[in-house]
């Protein structure tokens, strides 16, 4: 009980601490070269951050600081109707802040040397570009029923390598002649593809030489990122719902 009573005792006084720390706290104080906006003080640091770098839909910094000053009284005025409080507010928030991240991951991986694909790669890659591929693609309702090949909904493809959807074209460098691919799956749902035939495009069709090795280069660091999202994937440890289990890749 002693414990108990000293936990309570700490966890009241640094609730005590929060609560009135704000009011002992002196609020900062303008100095020479600070922008003022009503309560909001921008100090000489945090502005010439600010306009450091024009924005280039700017003529010059007195636009930028035109603009700064109509944002934060708009901000100002959305505080006090207290949208900041609002779940659709925080709501977004909450999906710009996950986007982002996202984003920032991607571009990291864009940029990083373990998916800059090899020449030896890319070789392998050119003579995809100068072909037709005739594709079966077999659609179903569920992770089991690709694995059964159970009533497929049946779509044929025939078609140069780079007018492919984005999900086929990975695949398609693995397919042999006739045999049936493992079950896939894309946002589109699960798949299973056959090539059943391959024709030649003609000459005049092929993009110039230097351009096919930039867009070999372009699609295979595409198909690496997108590998190592899936490996993501299949080493992590998911509990999908019953109830939605047929709906995701569980």
């Amino acid at each position: 009980m002693k414990y108990l009573l000293s936990a309570a005792s700490i966890l009241a006084a640094l609730c005590l601490g929060l609560l009135i720390a704000p009011v002992l706290t002196p609020r900062p104080q303008p100095i020479e070269g600070s922008l003022v906006i009503n309560q909001k003080i921008y100090q000489p640091k945090e502005l010439e951050k600010r306009l450091r770098n024009t924005p280039y839909y700017f003529e010059n910094k007195g636009d930028l600081l035109t603009d700064l000053i109509y944002r934060e009284l708009l901000l100002q005025e959305a505080k006090t109707e207290q949208i900041n409080t609002e779940t659709a507010f925080l709501d977004s928030m909450r999906d710009f802040y996950e986007q982002s991240m996202i984003k920032t991951l991607l571009d990291r991986q864009y940029k990083s040397e373990t998916h800059q694909p090899s020449n030896a790669q890319v070789s392998a890659c050119l003579p995809f570009l100068a072909s037709r591929f005739q594709i079966s693609r077999f659609s179903y309702p569920d992770r089991q029923a690709a694995q059964d090949n159970r009533s497929p909904n049946i779509q044929k493809v025939n078609s140069a390598y780079l007018d492919l959807p984005e999900d086929m074209r990975g695949p398609v460098l693995e397919l042999k002649g006739g045999a049936l691919s493992m079950p896939l799956h894309s946002e589109n749902g699960w798949y299973r593809l056959q090539l059943t035939n391959i024709t030649p495009l003609k000459t005049t069709d092929l993009p110039a030489q230097i351009e096919q090795d930039v867009l070999c280069r372009t699609e295979l660091q595409r198909q690496s990122i997108h590998n190592w999202i899936e490996s993501l994937y299949h080493k992590s440890t998911i509990k999908i719902p019953s109830s939605l289990s047929d709906n995701g890749k569980g």
